[in-house]
């Protein structure tokens, strides 16, 4: 529904009386809940925006077709447990019972449900779709011991609120398990009024994060209580859980909330009980046909009238999954059924599926993973391009059960520029049968394309030239919202002093006009540069300037690295808000820099792109409809040693979020040789180590999440070193 920026709803899902036997109509306790956590846990506010900006961006990213992370978006299977809180033998539900729910969330979620050809309205049928996220009941425990996924615990409590008191053994209920790896799903009795609620993601790791579901609406058929027996409670809980609010957003009929999802309809209120099939329902939000959208998973209807997702909503749903702190799901062990001699190639580093590059040369490297109780001592590694001949590796090494290793094979020589298939399997696990083949094998298709003329190092922009963009630049914009809204020379005097005097700069103007542009993407890309003669000193350095419009409102400059010609995109440079402007204080008008203090001059190490023949540098704004943002006196060039300098360029860099916080935080890691290995700890002011080392192995650059929950409150100190004894320390808060 295409309306004003949600600011989190405070209203409840439903205020309706108390009613003796089933609830006459569906009530959804998530927004109760999320009142419940404002109240309750400190920062989850300013954690919740902080997500939903990352997942903006996420989206925005996608949209405009850059890199996602380090892979496409694939299907991504996260492993559910279910916890059976009961008093009574009508509560204790059956393990068929609760995996009769997660046959209904794949279905639903895939958009393979059997009614989903109800949706016979022209305008939703072209927008019903699926998620790429599918679900099964773990296979195996967070001790790596096997397991129904389904685990049954008593308790002397009548009934549960939406107060997460069903979420822990000390009031009654059962403790979840850990979120990194699974999506606790709690089925209790929650009274006479409440059929489930589920908790939004937050920008930090929660560890009460899963949905609870009244155990009368629990699956699909069985002990399932009509008009809610077919498991669209579960459904609904878990589009909470993945990032989608009610599809009225929430705002008691103004027709001015949003489910943040621009093709679903603007909608009043919620719905109740059953429509006729492509009957066409109009309210005061939307009068005229199509109508609202009544049968979504979102909306209140009964199960049997409810049985679609759009397009956006599923993106929103995939963007949880494949950003951080959540993405970590992906790579849980707890689907994978437990063998004792089990090798898999877990996933191709290089080529990435789905992504174009100009170099002929390809270097594969792979990632292979013991999922077997039996230490892996060596395994045969096979692998081709294309109808070429297999080519094989030995390796020999000491993995234990949930290990990996990452592996580097020949390369692969004078590709044609064309698409090409990678392929690769593993067999004879330390010189035996694997019994579980369904995990050895994975492929990528990618493309090479020609590669352009490159220009040497060294690299300047000023903008001084009439012509814009320059010679060899592209500008582009994605999410196009107002096209006068775009990247422009603007005459300029001011600035960081460069000889000779600077005339002009770019100016994106994030500002004028009523359009509402948030969320439209303006980039201004370099001509083909040639790194060859690039080293450790290699920097990208530019002048910037910009003022906030108001602290609600957050414009953003990025700059991305592309070595395969505009294939994929690599991030090496973000700021927005107060961290990007240059002046302090809002300024409600248009921001124009009229001192040389107004600028500031911004540095990025480009050394893990030396030797590259063909690179890409993008600018690229995104608005937030705020103020305006200004770039001049880019320069691209190897530094000259000067001892400090050079030292801290070749350091790690480390950003944490939230901070302060309350023990669960994210780190993003940049500024790291793609081969070294890195260890996180955290230090007390005395110098203890209080929390269990966090170690990676090679490609460390990205964000990871801590939780140190367990602290008490006070001053702590997260250090990154590197293997070759590179420190960085920063200073975290835990205030609960």
């Amino acid at each position: 529904m295409k309306k004003k920026l949600l600011a989190i709803a405070a209203t409840f899902c439903l205020s309706i009386g108390m009613f003796a036997q089933e609830p006459p109509q569906k009530n959804c306790g998530t927004m109760q809940h999320h009142e419940y956590l404002k109240q309750t846990r400190p920062n989850y506010e300013a954690d919740l925006n902080q997500y939903n900006e990352q997942i903006n961006q996420y989206l925005a990213d996608r949209a405009a077709g850059l890199s996602i992370g380090k892979s496409a978006v694939t299907t991504i299977t996260v492993p559910v447990v279910v916890h059976v809180v009961y008093r009574t033998a009508a509560e204790n539900i059956s393990n068929a019972q609760a995996a009769s729910q997660v046959t209904v969330l794949n279905n639903d979620f895939a958009k393979l449900n059997a009614d989903a050809i109800k949706v016979t309205q022209p305008t939703f049928s072209t927008v019903a779709s699926g998620a790429q996220i599918r679900f099964c009941l773990a296979q195996r425990d967070p001790s790596g011991n096997p397991t129904t996924g389904v685990v049954h615990y008593s308790t002397t409590v009548t009934s549960f609120g939406t107060n997460d008191a069903v979420k822990s053994s000390a009031t009654g209920g059962a403790n979840p398990w850990d979120v990194t790896k699974y999506v606790n799903i709690w089925v209790c009795n929650m009274g006479n009024t409440l059929l489930g609620y589920g908790e939004f993601p937050t920008a930090s790791l929660s560890t009460t994060w899963g949905l609870v579901l009244h155990y009368k609406y629990t699956g699909s058929g069985g002990s399932a209580i009509a008009p809610y027996n077919l498991g669209r409670t579960g459904t609904h809980e878990f589009g909470h859980c993945f990032n989608l609010f009610h599809i009225w957003g929430d705002d008691g009929t103004a027709c001015t909330g949003s489910d943040q999802c621009s093709d679903t309809p603007n909608q009043s209120d919620e719905h109740y009980g059953c429509f006729t099939q492509g009957s066409v329902q109009t309210d005061a939000c939307s009068p005229t046909s199509p109508g609202v959208m009544w049968m979504n998973y979102m909306d209140y209807t009964n199960d049997a009238c409810m049985y679609m997702f759009t397009a956006q909503q599923c993106a929103r749903m995939e963007a949880v999954v494949n950003t951080a702190p959540w993405n970590i799901l992906g790579s849980s062990l707890g689907c994978s059924p437990i063998f004792a001699l089990d090798a898999s190639i877990s996933s191709i580093i290089n080529p990435l599926n789905a992504s174009s590059t100009c170099n002929n040369t390809i270097s594969p490297k792979v990632k292979l993973i013991n999922l077997g109780t039996t230490v892996l001592s060596s395994a045969i590694i096979n692998y081709k391009m294309d109808a070429l001949a297999t080519q094989t590796l030995s390796w020999t090494g000491s993995l234990a059960i949930n290990t990996s290793t990452t592996i580097t094979l020949n390369n692969f020589s004078g590709l044609s520029t064309a698409a090409h298939t990678f392929s690769v399997w593993v067999s004879s696990p330390n010189g035996g049968s694997d019994l579980n083949s369904s995990n050895n094998s994975l492929s990528s298709t990618f493309t090479v394309i020609a590669a352009p003329a490159a220009a040497a190092l060294p690299f300047s922009e000023r903008f001084d030239a009439v012509t814009f963009p320059p010679a060899g630049w592209v500008k582009s914009t994605a999410n196009l919202l107002n096209a006068t809204n775009t990247w422009a020379r603007v005459a300029n005097t001011t600035g960081i002093p460069v000889v000779p005097t600077t005339t002009a700069c770019a100016k994106m103007d994030n500002y004028s006009g009523s359009t509402n542009t948030t969320g439209q993407l303006d980039a201004l890309r370099t001509p083909a540069l040639s790194f060859v003669s690039a080293n450790t000193t290699t920097k990208l350095k530019f002048d910037v300037a910009h003022r906030i419009r108001s602290t609600s409102i957050t414009d953003s400059l990025n700059a991305y690295v592309s070595t395969d010609c505009g294939g994929t995109w690599i991030k090496v440079y973000g700021k927005g808000g107060t961290q990007l402007a240059t002046v302090t204080g809002a300024l409600v008008g248009p921001y124009t820099p009229t001192l040389d203090s107004h600028w500031r001059r911004d540095s990025v190490s480009l050394s893990a792109y030396a030797g590259q023949p063909v690179v890409y540098i993008k600018f690229e704004s995104r608005s937030a409809h705020g103020n305006n943002i200004y770039l001049d006196n880019l320069n691209i060039s190897n530094q000259t040693s000067t001892g400090l300098e050079s030292l801290e360029e070749s350091l790690p860099m480390m950003d944490i979020f939230p901070n302060p916080n309350a023990g669960i935080f994210s780190v993003n890691i940049s500024n790291v040789n793609n081969d070294s290995n890195v260890s996180i700890k955290v230090l007390n002011t005395i110098g203890q180590v209080v929390s269990s080392p966090l170690n990676l192995k090679g490609s460390a650059n990205g964000i990871y999440s801590v939780n140190l929950s367990h602290l008490s409150n006070g001053v702590y100190f997260v250090t990154i070193q590197t293997d070759s004894n590179k420190l960085v320390a920063k200073k975290i808060v835990v205030n609960k």
